[in-house]
């Protein structure tokens, strides 16, 4: 199957995962999903997101360390970290390691859905600048 996704989220809970999927589904937003970061580096639509969603706390390797492993693949690909852990010091390592926007969780449909159009509308922005 050949798709190509919006949003991919990244979180080892189900219920996190389904909760965002029904609230992007909503907007028209067409989403993928991995249970960590090991499975998100190797999903398709790794390829042709416009949009990383991942948990600070994944199985393995943190939201962090795939943001920087994402970094070196889509060095322009927006990513924005969630987390039950919303200390200051997570949010400034996030945004440290390149992450577009950190959300704390619990967060309801409205706050995910303007971070998800911040930056959806950035990564617009950001390639409409590289194809002038």
């Amino acid at each position: 199957m050949n798709a190509n996704w919006d949003v991919l989220v990244v979180d080892d809970e189900p219920v996190v995962c389904d909760a965002i999927v029904a609230v992007l589904s909503r907007e028209a937003v067409r989403v993928a999903v991995a249970p960590s970061a090991e499975a998100a580096l190797a999903h398709p639509a790794l390829a042709t997101c416009r949009l990383v969603v991942a948990d600070l706390m994944l199985p393995g390797r943190s939201g962090i360390d795939l943001a920087r492993a994402i970094r070196v693949l889509h060095p322009d690909l927006p990513i924005v970290v969630i987390s039950g852990y919303a200390t200051r010091q997570n949010a400034e390592r996030a945004l440290n390691a390149g992450v577009t926007a950190f959300l704390a969780k619990p967060f309801d449909a409205s706050e995910l859905l303007a971070v998800v159009r911040r930056a959806l509308g950035a990564a617009s922005v950001a390639g409409k600048e590289k194809e002038s």
